[in-house]
């Protein structure tokens, strides 16, 4: 499966991820992920995305970072992948990688 392809609902990204659907709205609304949207506007998440939320509810619920605060990681993450640094792993070594789908 290719972890690129929007194919997963936000209902059902919700569930997988244990959060509500108004919260993934919130997080896309905040900037923090766009998910891919069709003709008819509907969400559709990537494996990669999922990957994304999970980290953004680690950040949330378990450091108790404000959603600001998190997209400000995230970009700051983003920019450093740029620089193959792993920023991610150096910041958040209790952070566990999960396999959602």
């Amino acid at each position: 499966m290719n972890t690129q392809n929007p194919i997963i609902s936000i209902s059902v990204a919700a569930k997988l991820l244990k959060l509500h659907p108004r919260t993934l709205m919130l997080y896309e609304k905040t900037g923090l992920l766009a998910p891919y949207r069709t003709q008819t506007s509907r969400r559709l998440y990537s494996k990669d995305d999922l990957a994304i939320l999970h980290f953004i509810k680690f950040l949330t619920q378990e450091k108790r970072i404000s959603l600001q605060g998190v997209l400000y990681l995230l970009k700051a993450i983003h920019l450093a992948e740029g620089r193959n640094l792993e920023l991610q792993r150096l910041l958040f070594p209790e952070y566990k990688k999960k396999t959602l789908v």
